[in-house]
């Protein structure tokens, strides 16, 4: 076996929206080709696992998986499970890697070890035009002072050391605030937590994505009661207090996303 990748770069699937070709190709065409890609097909049907083949199936880095289960925190626990890089580099299948993103990620954990590095990132429409920039606080006490009020990662702009992931045994599930959950367990595991000042990902805006709701904002309040209940803060009060009112402020939240993609549901 050759020696493991400092990154393992993971992504799940579960159709293809009509971006997937551009995901992967940003992936693959890294400045810094040192890297395994592992791509979690996830109760996709036939005619997804051909496009996957013909798109990575003959670059030796990357390994396609098949599930049953749609899913999205099994997938990326499945997938954890079988990567060798220390790091766990996320990526969607509608978004887009600057092309530096891992040559950057590498030199950033070389001069300081975190435990969840995320950065900046471009929102751009469904069709590829930019919207605007995604930034976010960039040092861990600023990350975790934000986190009760919103944002502080782009989850598919992140990089996990994998060790510290299963150590929080991965996702725990969550319709759409997976990621909300790990961050808030990570800050309360003692994790070093970082995000770069400078844009390494395109975070595509889409009618078709999974985002916050209210049953969303509902599922948020309930990772922030759960661990409000076992151990008692005013950290953990404050952010499930501003999680329900985000929760019964959802209607508006919704309308005023769907005039900014105009008109998309």
């Amino acid at each position: 076996m050759t020696e493991a990748p400092f990154f393992s770069v993971i992504m799940c699937v579960h159709r293809n929206q009509g971006y997937l070709a551009d995901a992967i190709h940003s992936v693959l065409h890294q400045s810094d080709a040192d890297f395994e890609f592992l791509i979690g097909a996830n109760a996709c049907d036939d005619a997804l696992m051909q496009v996957l083949q013909g798109l990575a199936g003959k670059d030796e880095r990357v390994r396609i998986f098949r599930t049953d289960i749609g899913q999205l925190s099994f997938n990326l626990n499945f997938l954890a499970d079988r990567a060798r890089g220390e790091y766990l580099v996320r990526m969607d299948s509608d978004d887009v890697c600057e092309p530096q993103r891992i040559a950057v990620l590498r030199q950033v954990l070389g001069q300081r070890r975190l435990d969840v590095l995320g950065s900046w990132a471009t929102l751009i429409s469904a069709q590829g035009d930019t919207l605007g920039e995604m930034r976010l606080p960039c040092d861990h006490d600023a990350i975790v002072k934000a986190m009760p009020w919103g944002t502080v990662f782009c989850h598919p702009a992140v990089a996990i050391r994998r060790d510290f992931l299963l150590r929080l045994r991965g996702y725990l599930g969550g319709f759409v605030s997976e990621d909300t959950d790990l961050w808030l367990r990570s800050v309360l595991a003692g994790g070093r937590l970082g995000n770069v000042p400078q844009v390494l990902l395109k975070y595509r805006l889409h009618a078709h994505q999974s985002t916050m709701s209210g049953r969303g904002y509902a599922e948020v309040a309930s990772h922030w009661l759960r661990e409000l209940l076992a151990q008692p803060s005013w950290f953990l009060a404050k952010g499930f207090a501003i999680a329900m009112a985000k929760r019964l402020g959802a209607p508006l939240l919704w309308h005023l996303r769907a005039k900014r993609l105009g008109g998309g549901a």
